[in-house]
């Protein structure tokens, strides 16, 4: 008996580019968002009006700015800035793209495959939004002696 290698596609090659008009009188947006950094996940569609973006789709760019790894809050202020209609790029969660960002980082990629530079996008986007890197001055000196101390005890 012959086992029938099925490639499977990569999630790059099901993504799906929409514009997202406002809805309505009220000029609403007709989508809602979840997740974010802040959650530990990727920017993922809790509402939306059909057309292309269903609910739990995982939102990769808004506007052309990638958006993963950015906080919930940061996604938000970016599609209120953006002119209409909004472009947003999106993909269904599968087995490798899921909504958990922990998972994804955690995962060894080949170095410079798509996967692996959306890796580095991603920590580049916590660093910048999500991580505090900022302490009192009358610390400074003492945090940076403690980080050095801890690097010298752990080689």
């Amino acid at each position: 008996m012959s086992k029938v290698a099925v490639k499977k596609l990569h999630w790059r090659s099901k993504v799906q580019e929409t514009f997202v008009p406002l809805v309505g009188s009220s000029g609403d947006l007709g989508i809602a968002i979840g997740g974010g950094a802040d959650y530990g996940e990727f920017p993922f569609v809790t509402a939306a009006p059909g057309g292309g973006i269903t609910v739990g789709d995982i939102i990769l760019e808004i506007g052309g700015t990638p958006v993963l790894g950015l906080t919930l809050g940061d996604v938000r202020g970016l599609l209120n800035s953006c002119p209409h209609p909004i472009r947003i790029k999106t993909v269904s969660p599968g087995s490798t793209l899921c909504k958990d960002l922990r998972l994804y980082l955690s995962k060894c990629f080949t170095p410079g495959s798509m996967d692996s530079q959306l890796q580095q996008v991603i920590r580049e986007n916590l660093y910048l939004r999500a991580v505090p890197c900022e302490y009192p001055k009358k610390y400074c000196s003492e945090v940076a002696f403690l980080k050095l101390k801890k690097i010298y005890i752990e080689v």
